[in-house]
């Protein structure tokens, strides 16, 4: 019994350091943006060092959880491309194309039902994530899933999301559940920001 939970313990840490990999890439992209409207971000705070701190994360995640930690990684990545497909990338590719190569790289290298279970975990999160920041990001003018969709229509496709993730790979699920508001304290804490102060913008 006691490996068996040791075994949980371990994957969920590597859920949480591929997630604390996701969110930092994530306020990088952002981070010129997160400067001028005086967020305080993790990728404000560490300038130039967020690409080894995050290398050397992804490199813990994959060590604890290899197939999890790229599965999910790969689909915030697909997601990411995702919210402008016809955007034209560094890769002189447009958005959608990246974000299919991901998905497949994701089926490859993890397996096609734990790429899509991945997907739709990471489609969770990004919508629980805009849910909660739609009043903070109508103030500042961005746009997210939940203004783009509307509200609504944004918990609905949350529910089927999370009900798809959790058919697919109930402990996964429950898993990456304990992980959140883990990965979503760190950050906090790492930026330097009261865990309070998210609940207080909104």
């Amino acid at each position: 019994m006691s490996g068996v939970w040791s075994s949980l313990l371990v994957e969920i840490l590597g859920m949480v350091l591929a997630g604390l990999t996701i969110k930092l890439m994530d306020d990088t992209l952002d981070v010129e943006f997160d400067r001028s409207v005086g967020r305080h971000t993790l990728s404000v705070r560490l300038g130039r060092a967020c690409l080894p701190y995050g290398l050397m994360l992804f490199g813990g995640a994959m060590a604890l959880a290899p197939q999890v930690a790229l599965a999910l990684f790969l689909a915030s990545y697909a997601i990411g491309m995702g919210h402008d497909l016809s955007e034209v990338m560094p890769t002189k590719l447009p958005g959608w194309v990246e974000s299919l190569l991901a998905l497949a790289f994701a089926m490859l290298f993890a397996g096609p039902v734990l790429a899509a279970w991945a997907l739709f975990v990471m489609i969770m999160i990004q919508l629980l994530d805009d849910l909660m920041d739609v009043q903070h990001d109508r103030r500042s003018g961005q746009t997210n899933w939940a203004l783009r969709i509307g509200t609504v229509e944004a918990t609905l496709l949350l529910f089927i999301t999370a009900l798809a993730a959790v058919l697919l790979a109930p402990l996964l699920t429950a898993e990456v559940i304990v992980a959140m508001p883990l990965v979503h304290f760190l950050m906090a804490v790492l930026s330097g920001i009261r865990w309070r102060e998210r609940g207080e913008q909104n």
